[in-house]
């Protein structure tokens, strides 16, 4: 669709005046949803319908439902394990999950998660898949691994908007006080208390996160805002900064999320005000190593793309899985496994098992919507202050602001102007009848009406920007992050959610409600490595311990 030029010019009409240069004949922006089809998903309910009879039967020793990080992870670690009968069941008609990317013409850009820190030493297996991906491309005189330096992400990296300007960072230290930066070094100062191994031998806060420290996981039952408050670490600049980080990763403010998720996101990576910041990233994000993960993979007609599994047998390894894909009369396919890894959302596994064999109580996972629009202007935007950055935020937005997809590029691209914009805005509430009411308001929106939001807020970033505006593409994400709420992490379900039933073995992120690359990674390696061991008892583990 095409968006109708009235609205590009009343999102922007207040500086109309001050535009530069609007491009020539003034043609209003194209609009369209990309991504997942949400009533994709709603095939599950052909489950409460008579199924036709199977068209076909196949076998395979492992099934890998879910073609997300987590299952093309498992499916890696299976292969380079020698398991090689192995078939993989995809939703969609692309692999990636929530780190899918598309293509404007402009640029490559991401629908979710677009970048990656470089693992902490120790990682074992996630620097073996960097290495196999060719992200990785050596190591120093000291061991040290060395990136491929056009993956990783060049200066300036990050800016923030305040008050009509923008200032290099992150940390809205602009017009502070004393005591306020004498909060944020109390803050720091703490973090690296934190930043240590436990009376157990671990680290406080690890990723994979079942590799952390037992010792502080009572951090688990408290919030991130109640956290703060206790430690006496008041003051809208670093409250602002934890709900930031919170929202970033989890999708939840900080006084939703708990407060071990919160001081995870500052510790386990490396905290981040003593070190250079080295992060992994792509025009099409996190997309480019689901990407090179499949075609090093080589599945062939073991990947069963637009293949919705609506029944499964957990106790004969039998599965029905219905086989949507575009132009195609759907057709039943029936599957038999001797292991089945779930690596597809954990919230839907209750709806495909028979009644009662699911551990996990009802509700207790819950899950942020999302919107991600991605926005082709023919000028890059400016603003007073710091220089365009890779990620650029507005402190005063309810939104995250944007990065900038095409920040990478070689020096001898830049001469074709304009940008594709990619703005990411998580819709977090306090309790699950308003995160539903959320989901249903994100899903139900018209994409004309979700364009004209998001030219809205990218106005108030840059009031000059609207007219210049070629494209957007909107991706809903309904179930885009589990929410890492108090007792999510290590309270009864963080067990149950991950338990085996029968054959089946869920390994999703969700899983371990955080929805992190990295823990959706060492799930889908975890689960492999018990597939593996069941034939193998000598199987070696590439994770952290």
């Amino acid at each position: 669709m095409t968006l109708p030029r009235r609205t590009v010019l009343r999102a922007g009409a207040a500086s109309l005046g001050a535009l530069a240069c609007p491009r020539s004949g003034g043609a209003a922006p194209t609009v369209r949803f990309v991504g997942v089809d949400p009533a994709r998903g709603h095939l599950l309910r052909a489950r409460e319908q008579p199924l036709p009879p199977p068209s076909q039967r196949r076998r395979a020793r492992v099934v890998v439902v879910g073609a997300g990080v987590a299952g093309l992870s498992a499916a890696w670690r299976l292969q380079r394990g020698g398991e090689h009968d192995l078939a993989v069941l995809e939703l969609d008609d692309e692999v990636g999950g929530t780190a899918r990317g598309g293509t404007l013409p402009r640029s490559r850009y991401p629908m979710g998660a677009h970048y990656l820190p470089v693992p902490q030493p120790g990682f074992t297996a996630l620097e073996t898949l960097l290495e196999d991906l060719g992200v990785l491309v050596g190591r120093d005189a000291a061991g040290r691994a060395e990136y491929d330096p056009t993956m990783i992400c060049r200066a300036p990296v990050e800016r923030y908007r305040l008050r009509g300007q923008w200032h290099a960072g992150l940390y809205p230290d602009a017009g502070e006080t004393a005591d306020e930066r004498a909060t944020l070094e109390r803050f720091q100062a703490r973090l690296r208390a934190l930043d240590r191994i436990g009376r157990d031998g671990r680290r406080l806060f690890a990723l994979p996160l079942q590799h952390s420290s037992d010792e502080l996981r009572a951090l688990d039952g408290e919030t991130m805002a109640q956290w703060l408050a206790r430690e006496t670490l008041q003051g809208w600049r670093l409250q602002w900064l934890c709900d930031y980080g919170c929202r970033d990763d989890y999708g939840c403010t900080a006084s939703q999320a708990s407060a071990f998720a919160g001081l995870h996101h500052f510790v386990a990576r490396g905290l981040e005000h003593e070190r250079d910041r080295m992060l992994l990233t792509w025009p099409q994000g996190n997309a480019a190593l689901c990407e090179a993960l499949l075609q090093r993979l080589s599945l062939g007609e073991r990947l069963s793309l637009g293949t919705v599994v609506v029944a499964i047998d957990p106790d004969r390894g039998e599965l029905l899985a219905l086989q949507a894909r575009d132009g195609e009369a759907p057709r039943v396919i029936a599957w038999q496994a001797e292991h089945i890894l779930w690596a597809a959302p954990r919230f839907v596994l209750p709806h495909v098992l028979p009644p009662g064999r699911d551990p996990l109580p009802a509700g207790a996972r819950t899950y942020t919507p999302w919107l991600v629009a991605n926005v082709e202007v023919d000028v890059a935007p400016t603003g007073i202050g710091a220089p365009l950055s890779w990620d650029n935020v507005a402190i005063e937005g309810e939104h995250l602001g944007y990065v900038v997809a095409n920040h990478l590029e070689p020096l001898s691209q830049r001469n074709r102007g304009g940008a594709v914009l990619t703005y990411y805005e998580p819709r977090p509430a306090d309790d699950a009848a308003a995160l539903a009411r959320g989901r249903e308001a994100l899903l139900s929106a018209s994409a004309e009406a979700l364009a004209e939001h998001v030219i809205a807020q990218l106005a108030a970033m840059h009031p000059s920007l609207p007219p210049h505006i070629r494209a957007i593409d909107l991706c809903r994400w309904g179930h885009a992050m589990v929410r890492p709420v108090p007792g999510a992490m290590f309270g009864p379900a963080a067990a149950q959610a991950s338990a085996p039933v029968g054959r089946v073995r869920p390994c999703a992120a969700d899983c371990s409600a955080l929805p992190l690359f990295e823990q959706a990674f060492a799930n889908g390696v975890a689960a492999a490595e018990a597939v593996l061991a069941r034939g193998d008892a000598n199987v070696a583990t590439m994770l952290p311990t």
